[in-house]
């Protein structure tokens, strides 16, 4: 089987470069290891459309982030895709946090995040009453989306436009000797696919898969740490109507109250780092999450808050390390024509995925 461009990955980052590339006149074959699209970082996060505002000025999450919630809104309206612009809250709830919050505001305003506000207690007591904090960024551009129905939505746009998927195909080995590059794929038939471009799309398992290309240098494969989040939700009803965050720490966003598109309330993520890919839910967070979540919201009553689900992020720096941005790593890094590995792709690879794939559009 002999195609053009080839996408290892079938996540909401994968279909969103596929989608690009075939809307361009690429003839494109995307491979998922597993039996259905989407199945690990994309459908196991908060859900939410990021403005943009935590990272480091031009780095490519800023950027792709700012590019890729204006692309996404388009997107959810054109496919009508369940969706949101619930506007977000970073709260400060205490007044010496002050100058951190006008950091990180101004951090914002250097991205181009568009809707940002600074507001004081008042203020932000008139939209969210149950709220313990004396100042606040408000993020207009923030939402949430449903994940599943954005993947089931690229997915048909990528079949109806001549794509292949093909599921529970995991690839092997990578020789990249040749014009065409040569992909050995384990299925329930194995086969083989010569490809003229490779895109390594596949997230948690990126690093592992770049270490199966024959030809690519090992100082060019990042480190790979996995970082796990729990979720819990909340039973019954609340009053919130945007989401809620208290200031990120140098590991995340903190543990914030997030919307379902139901209306539910959930919690999360926390961090922990582990070593292998295992979704159980240590219940033993209990308190940890009832200390963070009352730091905000005084009013939660303890028995309410109840296990949801986990998910895991590809992070290639580790626990002692500074955020690392997204790598998209092209021939003139590793000097391999035709392939392109994506490093790192976690929150807000989501939020990015259309403006990803509008960069590989442009890349190839």
């Amino acid at each position: 089987m002999n195609i053009q461009t080839l996408i290892i990955g079938g996540g909401a980052v994968g279909l969103a470069i596929a989608v690009k590339l075939a809307d361009s006149g690429h003839e494109v074959v995307v491979l998922e290891k597993n039996v259905r699209l989407g199945e690990e970082t994309s459908s196991r996060n908060s859900g939410v459309i990021h403005a943009g505002i935590y990272y480091p000025t031009n780095s490519l999450k800023a950027k792709l982030c700012v590019r890729g919630n204006e692309l996404l809104y388009d997107y959810a309206k054109t496919r009508k895709i369940a969706y949101q612009n619930t506007g977000k809250l970073i709260v400060s709830s205490k007044r010496e946090d002050l100058d951190k919050l006008k950091t990180l505001f101004k951090k914002g305003k250097a991205n181009r995040v568009k809707g940002l506000s600074l507001l004081k207690k008042e203020q932000i007591l008139e939209i969210e009453p149950d709220l313990n904090c004396e100042h606040a960024i408000f993020s207009a551009t923030t939402g949430i989306i449903d994940a599943a129905e954005l993947i089931f939505a690229l997915e048909t746009d990528l079949l109806n436009n001549n794509g292949i998927i093909s599921l529970n195909s995991e690839v092997i080995k990578i020789d990249t000797d040749g014009p065409k590059k040569e992909v050995y794929v384990q299925a329930d038939q194995n086969f083989k696919v010569s490809a003229t471009n490779i895109i390594n799309s596949a997230g948690l398992k990126a690093v592992s898969l770049a270490h199966k290309i024959n030809g690519l240098s090992k100082k060019h494969i990042p480190k790979a740490f996995l970082a796990k989040g729990h979720y819990y939700q909340l039973l019954g009803k609340h009053n919130f109507q945007h989401l809620i965050y208290p200031l990120p720490d140098k590991y995340g966003l903190g543990i914030h109250l997030g919307l379902g598109i139901d209306g539910k309330a959930k919690f999360g993520p926390d961090l922990t780092w582990v070593d292998e890919l295992n979704y159980s839910f240590n219940e033993s967070l209990h308190q940890k999450f009832v200390k963070s979540i009352k730091a905000y919201w005084p009013g939660l009553k303890e028995t309410k808050l109840v296990p949801d689900y986990t998910g895991i992020r590809p992070k290639i720096n580790g626990p002692n390390d500074e955020n690392a941005d997204f790598i998209i790593q092209t021939e003139e890094i590793h000097g391999i024509k035709g392939l392109i590995n994506l490093f790192g792709i976690e929150s807000p690879g989501l939020t990015s995925s259309l403006a990803i794939g509008e960069t590989i559009r442009s890349i190839l």
